[in-house]
C-alpha cells in the first residue's frame, strides 16, 4: 500500500480534496481526527499537555480545545511543544489505521496531516501532496468552519508555514482557490498519477 501524504495550512482545503480522492478509492486517515479521539479518550496524553500547559481540561477531563488553541497559536514555541507532546500519540494511532486499510486491500492511503513535515511524518510518505489557496479565503473558510474572529483566524494562519514552504517540500501541489469543478480535475488528473 502507498501512503501519500496531504498538508497544507488551516483553511486551505485539505478536507474537500481528501473527499474527493476518497470517492476515487483512496483511503484516508486524518491526524486531525485522530488527535480529537485522542482528546476524548487518551488520558497520558492529556494529562501531560495539562502538566505543560496548565489548567486546558474540562471537568469531565477532557481537553478544552479553544483554550489550549489560544496558548499555541499565539506563541510558536509553544505551538511546537505541543506538537512534541502529541506526534507519537497520533503516529501510533494513525499505524493502527493504516494497518486496517492495508489489511482491507486499500491500494492508495492518504495522510491528512497539517503538520506532517514540521513533525517528521513524511517520513513514512511515498509522496507528499500540498494544497494551497490564498490567504483571504483562507481566513474565510476558518472563520465558517471554526466559528472564530477574524483576529483569531488571521492568529492561527500566521502561526502556519507560507506557500513557499509547501512548493518546497511537497511533490506535488493543488491550488485550493478554484471551481470545484477544477479541483475536482486537478485530483482526477493526480489521481492517475499515483495508481500507475
Amino acid at each position: 500500500m502507498k501512503i501519500i501524504g496531504l498538508t497544507g495550512g488551516s483553511g486551505a482545503g485539505k478536507s474537500i480534496v481528501a473527499t474527493e480522492f476518497k470517492k476515487l478509492g483512496a483511503g484516508i486517515v486524518d491526524a486531525d481526527d485522530v488527535y480529537r479521539k485522542l482528546c476524548d479518550e487518551n488520558l497520558d496524553m492529556l494529562f501531560e499537555l495539562q502538566k505543560t500547559f496548565g489548567d486546558i481540561l474540562t471537568i469531565d477531563k477532557k481537553l478544552n480545545r479553544q483554550k489550549l488553541a489560544s496558548i499555541v497559536f499565539s506563541d510558536n514555541d509553544k505551538l511546537k511543544k505541543l506538537n512534541e507532546i502529541t506526534v507519537s500519540y497520533i503516529k501510533k494511532a494513525s499505524d493502527e489505521k493504516f494497518k486496517i486499510l492495508e489489511e482491507n486491500g486499500v491500494q492508495i492511503a492518504l495522510y491528512d496531516a497539517p503538520t506532517l513535515f514540521e513533525t517528521g511524518v513524511n517520513s513514512i510518505c511515498d509522496s507528499v501532496i500540498g494544497i494551497i489557496a490564498d490567504k483571504d479565503t483562507r481566513i474565510e473558510r476558518i472563520i465558517k468552519r471554526d466559528n472564530i474572529s477574524k483576529q483569531a483566524a488571521i492568529a492561527r494562519i500566521n502561526s502556519q508555514p507560507d506557500d513557499s514552504f509547501y512548493y518546497q517540500r511537497c511533490n506535488y501541489i493543488i491550488e485550493n482557490n478554484v471551481s470545484h469543478e477544477t479541483l475536482t480535475n486537478q485530483v482526477k488528473q493526480l489521481w492517475e498519477k499515483l495508481v500507475k
